[in-house]
């Protein structure tokens, strides 16, 4: 045995640690259906803590799970709490986007999956909020989001307003984490948080979410319904919709990156209800193997029934918004 290990004191456990320990002991899926009994605060509180455990001796876990050990697998060896047992231990238990708001925590940084997030608000609702705001706000914004979501809400900024953005961001030094955390707070309060769903961001999302599970004629109908009274917000919405049809107004690199996403099987289904100038405009995106044997299907058999092509198509239409959201495709990029 290492002599590290050996020599390390067989101090009892106290207060979280203990939870912790016993909960990175436990078969996975029972040590999740206990998280979702926690409080956001306890689930911070246990994360770090297991982030942080290191070696539990086995003597010390067998005096601490003596009434729960029917429930461990603990064969004799030492336990390890790390940041990837930590991670694990959330995974299924809250939302993939809390769980890297606490890891980010836990780690002392930035939270990446926040940021990707802020880059899909509409850039006139950035402007318009960090009009408001203190310059050396928005260059550290500026500096964390997807250089063209910068780009355009910047734009929209007075232009000294936009210099004097630009300045800090060449000349100041990088931000604290800490603050940089209270940043990302503040920001999840105001524009994704529970006062944005009153905005007409939050709104537009929500709707956004419903008109995108209509068809084509519907959306455009709404589309022009709103356009006629608020033709700002009505190009907001627009940039949020995705249907089938519109693959084709992809760039190439992003339909590519799409198709590798969606099963082949649910493509052949989708496409069996694509006019043939929707087809020609698929087909060149995926590789001539695949091509020829997509190819293949779509000329063989009874076509599948229209809800079932209805609802492949609405998949990979929600795919794309997803990637979009995960900031890997963007959909204002032109097809061209």
């Amino acid at each position: 045995m290492d002599s590290s290990l050996a020599s390390l004191p067989s101090r009892p456990l106290a207060g979280a640690e203990k939870v912790a320990a016993i909960l990175l002991s436990l078969d996975r899926d029972v040590a999740q259906r206990l998280l979702k009994h926690f409080d956001q605060v306890e689930l911070r509180r246990i994360a770090k803590v297991a982030a942080s455990l290191g070696t539990v001796p086995a003597a010390v876990m067998e005096q601490l799970i003596e009434d729960l050990i029917g429930q461990l697998s603990m064969d004799g060896t030492d336990l390890m709490g790390t940041l990837g047992q930590a991670e694990a231990l959330l995974m299924g238990v809250v939302p993939e986007e809390q769980v890297a708001e606490i890891m980010s925590e836990v780690l002392g940084k930035s939270n990446e999956h926040f940021w990707r997030r802020l880059s899909t608000i509409p850039e006139t609702t950035l402007a318009e909020y960090f009009s408001k705001e203190h310059p050396q706000t928005i260059a550290a914004v500026a500096s964390k989001v997807d250089p063209a979501v910068s780009a355009r809400f910047l734009a929209l900024l007075p232009s000294s307003m936009r210099n004097e953005v630009m300045r800090r961001m060449l000349t100041s030094g990088p931000i604290s984490d800490s603050a940089l955390r209270l940043l990302e707070a503040a920001l999840q309060d105001d524009l994704m948080g529970a006062g944005a769903s009153s905005s007409s961001a939050g709104a537009s999302r929500k709707v956004a979410a419903i008109v995108n599970q209509m068809d084509s004629n519907q959306i455009e109908e709404i589309l022009q319904s709103v356009a006629e009274t608020e033709p700002a917000i009505a190009e907001d919405l627009k940039g949020m919709l995705f249907t089938f049809e519109d693959i084709p107004s992809l760039s190439p690199r992003a339909r590519a990156i799409l198709l590798d996403q969606v099963p082949t099987d649910r493509l052949i289904v989708a496409l069996r209800g694509a006019n043939e100038s929707l087809r020609s405009a698929i087909l060149p995106s995926l590789s001539a193997r695949m091509r020829r044997m997509v190819e293949a299907e779509l000329t063989a058999g009874d076509p599948p029934p229209r809800r079932e092509i209805i609802k492949a198509q609405r998949a990979i239409a929600e795919t794309v918004l997803k990637l979009s959201e995960a900031g890997l495709v963007d959909l204002r990029e032109s097809a061209a």
